[in-house]
């Protein structure tokens, strides 16, 4: 069963936002949505790097008044040496 959580990062500071993500991401189960809603548009380019390298993916990107949310879907990890 797919589960969809929301992680409000608005106000939280750089680098502890993308910090917080991870280690949310990092505790989801393959599958597992969640919605990141952060105020900053170089933390939301910084966390898109880092989803594109993590076998997750960007579901969708959207832009409001007070802030840019992103829908993560949890992949399977993949890590090479």
């Amino acid at each position: 069963m797919t589960s969809k959580t929301i992680l409000d990062l608005r106000g939280v500071i750089s680098p502890i936002d993308l910090l917080k993500c991870k280690s949310r991401l990092k505790s989801m189960e393959q599958g597992d949505l969640i919605e990141v809603m952060l105020a900053d548009l170089e933390v939301v380019k910084d966390l898109i790097v880092i989803i594109k390298r993590s076998g997750d993916e960007i579901l969708y990107k959207k832009k409001s008044v007070d802030c840019i949310c992103l829908v993560i879907k949890k992949g399977s990890r993949t890590y090479t040496k």
